[in-house]
């Protein structure tokens, strides 16, 4: 058959597309012309140059297309982990993401190496370690870590794109910027900062160090036994303390001694979590399960062009919300917006960078 068909073709196409056929019948008479042409044109075609167009389209279409296949490793004891794999995997219920779950308890790198899924998601400090350890080539993430728990099996955080390229870590810690914005809509007054850290949480000072604001950052470094005995000081001299996840610092027999040195001083303390605000810190900025997921689902569509850029191994909490104790707030007489407007206003200054 002569190219003269389809040139018939885009010409009758093109005044369909002008309106040209305006009679019903007429119109139906065409379409039906044009469907018998393309036919014929396509039973033309020589084999050898059908397979040369499936075999392009099969390399062209996305895998996204055929569903990334995750594996999820998690500590099936852990409420806290039982709850996120559900929240994240009906996160992903609504992509093309297929999750296995997979028990750390029994996890095993063969098995891994022999059927290799598309992605790992770690959700202990166990699996992470073993995962680490195995060098699988496998893009693997972190989550529902913190900065000092993964730096305890990853030391070269936070950079670690020539030891760990193919390691995503997401940390609880909320990013720097953000609380110490926070803290100026709380207080315009607040100038001097109170920073603890331990060895494994030092390179969130470091972040603090590329962020603008006019606050005074004092950095001590610590641990949980010198705390007891730093607090004191460290509550007197500061206009409020920046508290970080990092439990050697902030556990179960240090936390009321901090919170109380802090109230005896009226040195409001700045959270990481909402049981941490709820016993006594001020406020804080708060990612919940859900946000954290919906963070994590993002980096499993790696051609959705609105996916993040995956160019650095730590990663900070993209979603969040304001929470605040106001009976703290008001024992230190101070008035500030709600914490929907304290949320919305953050959002907002992240937005305009």
């Amino acid at each position: 058959m002569s190219g003269k068909p389809l040139h018939v073709i885009i010409a009758a196409r093109a005044k369909l597309r002008a309106n040209a056929f305006f009679n019903h019948k007429s119109l139906r008479f065409t379409l039906a012309w044009l469907r018998l042409i393309k036919a014929r044109k396509l039973s033309d075609l020589r084999s050898q140059r059908c397979r040369a167009v499936l075999l392009f389209v099969a390399l062209t279409t996305p895998v996204s297309g055929f569903g990334q296949n995750v594996a999820l490793i998690y500590d099936e004891t852990s409420h806290y982990q039982s709850n996120f794999v559900d929240i994240l995997s009906s996160e992903g219920s609504s992509t093309a993401v297929h999750f296995k779950r997979l028990s750390s308890a029994s996890l095993s790198i063969d098995a891994l190496k022999k059927d290799p899924p598309d992605i790992i998601i770690s959700l202990n400090n166990r699996s992470s370690n073993q995962l680490i350890a195995s060098k699988l080539p496998t893009t693997t993430f972190h989550a529902l870590t913190t900065l000092s728990r993964s730096r305890q099996i990853a030391p070269c955080l936070p950079n670690c794109l020539s030891a760990l390229p193919n390691h995503l870590f997401f940390v609880l810690d909320q990013p720097v910027a953000r609380q110490l914005k926070l803290m100026t809509l709380i207080n315009p007054r607040i100038k001097n900062i109170g920073l603890i850290v331990t060895e494994h949480s030092t390179p969130y000072w470091l972040q603090q160090q590329n962020t603008t604001h006019a606050l005074n950052i004092n950095k001590h470094i610590t641990d949980a036994k010198s705390i007891r005995y730093q607090i004191d000081s460290i509550a007197q001299s500061s206009d409020a303390i920046l508290a970080i996840a990092d439990t050697d610092i902030y556990n179960a027999s240090t936390l009321s001694q901090i919170l109380l040195t802090s109230y005896r001083y009226k040195t409001p303390v700045i959270g990481f979590s909402t049981g941490f605000v709820k016993a006594g810190a001020l406020t804080g900025t708060i990612s919940t399960l859900h946000q954290l997921a919906q963070h994590l689902t993002e980096y499993l569509r790696p051609f959705d062009q609105s996916a993040p850029h995956k160019t650095l191994n730590l990663i900070y909490p993209k979603y969040f919300e304001v929470f605040t104790n106001r009976a703290v707030a008001k024992s230190l007489n101070l008035h500030f917006p709600s914490d929907q407007k304290l949320t919305s206003t953050l959002i907002d200054d992240e937005n305009t960078r």
